[in-house]
């Protein structure tokens, strides 16, 4: 008797070991699959990254991160950009617009602190016109991270089409604090176009609450945000003067040297800029600004090839922008790195940064004038459409 209860338990545990090995083994299949749709969508294969992903969910179905993903890959097949309030939706793009709902809401059942799936689903919920509940998650995305620049961005962008401009100011004064570089982005420029003097107001706000704050802080990343602000208004000198003590401070953090080099160019000093851009490059590779900066010299120096070389190497790292999230979704969820950008719509992490694009590709069609696709893409930056209206604004 005791030797049939002693195989009956070794036979459970083999079971129960066996189970294990099986849910293993699919959890690193479905991580395989992740990886697989990573690299389809940086193709812009959406209906094979979809396949993926809908592997990776029957692999793992407990992970809460599939199911985002599995959004976003819905989402793909939705117009390019969130349209106005209001307009209307055929019977096949609206089911899309609930499934990718759906899915969002199943990945925030299990983890409610996931902030790109608040905020994707209230444009998602934009979409469908329920803009109560758009507005309820984008809070909840700022609530959850209120240091992502473009969790406010998108709730002002909402706010500004339904006529609250007052409030849409505060949530863009806030973005641009946290990121100064919004002020050279398509949407600033577009801002500033249709707004002047609420432009102006929101540089002056952002930049005297940078300003108040440094009175009590010597802070360097307070310092390297507000050298933006001076170096937008034109006020080189002061603008200089932080950078340098922020270079000084933080000698590793690439946009400082950017922006010094933008501050030697300007008041004519070359080879300085030259160093600071060379710099800044050392420091992150993948950076489109200096590569475009170090491509325009060679080309006002009469040196066609270098020229040519760091302009196509602009427009490809301009093309690759870091993933605004990723961070925050590696401590999420940790799994394999992420290396794509998740945020809804797809346009708005290029909508809302620095773009170099239309710079460097106006200069290749005139050191290259027979390749007529620098030409057709001389306006990239203008092209990119605003998140929440499908039209030029």
């Amino acid at each position: 008797m005791k030797h049939l209860t002693l195989r009956r338990l070794a036979i459970v545990l083999a079971l129960a070991v066996g189970a294990v090995s099986l849910t293993l083994r699919d959890h690193e299949r479905a991580e395989a699959s992740l990886s697989t749709f990573y690299a389809r969508v940086e193709k812009a294969d959406f209906r094979a990254a979809r396949k993926s992903i809908d592997e990776a969910v029957r692999l793992w179905p407990s992970n809460a991160r599939y199911y985002s993903w599995r959004g976003y890959a819905a989402s793909q097949e939705l117009p390019s950009q969130c349209p106005a309030h209001g307009a209307p939706l055929d019977a096949i793009t609206l089911e899309q617009v609930r499934q990718a709902a759906a899915d969002y809401r199943h990945a925030l059942e299990p983890n409610s602190r996931d902030a790109v799936a608040h905020h994707n689903l209230a444009w998602l919920d934009h979409l469908l016109g329920q803009d109560r509940e758009a507005r309820r998650e984008w809070e909840q995305a700022i609530a959850i991270d209120p240091g992502t620049a473009i969790y406010h961005l998108s709730l002002g962008f909402f706010l500004e089409e339904t006529g609250a401009s007052d409030a849409a100011k505060r949530e863009y004064v806030a973005a641009i604090e946290l990121t100064p570089v919004i002020l050279d982005s398509p949407f600033f420029t577009r801002y500033r176009g249709r707004f002047p003097e609420r432009a102006e107001a929101v540089v002056l706000e952002a930049a005297a609450n940078a300003e108040t704050r440094l009175e009590t802080s010597d802070d360097p990343i307070l310092k390297a945000r507000l050298r933006k602000f001076y170096l937008y208004r034109g006020d080189l000198q002061r603008a200089g003067e932080l950078l340098e003590s922020s270079a000084k401070d933080l000698p590793n953090l690439p946009m400082v040297w950017f922006n010094l080099g933008e501050v030697r160019r300007l008041q004519g000093s070359r080879e300085q800029a030259w160093a600071c851009y060379r710099t800044a490059q050392f420091l992150d590779g993948g950076a489109s600004g200096p590569a475009l900066r170090m491509g325009e010299m060679y080309n006002q120096a009469r040196q066609p090839v270098p020229a040519v070389e760091y302009l196509r190497s602009a427009a490809q790292k301009w093309a690759h922008v870091k993933p605004v999230t990723a961070g925050h979704n590696t401590r999420l969820y940790g799994g394999v790195p992420q290396p794509i950008d998740d945020l809804l719509p797809t346009t708005l992490v290029w909508y809302t940064t620095a773009c170099q694009a239309s710079e460097a590709y106006k200069a290749l069609a005139g050191l290259l004038p027979d390749n007529k696709l620098y030409a057709s893409r001389s306006t990239t930056c203008e092209s990119v459409p605003a998140p929440h209206s499908g039209r030029e604004n």
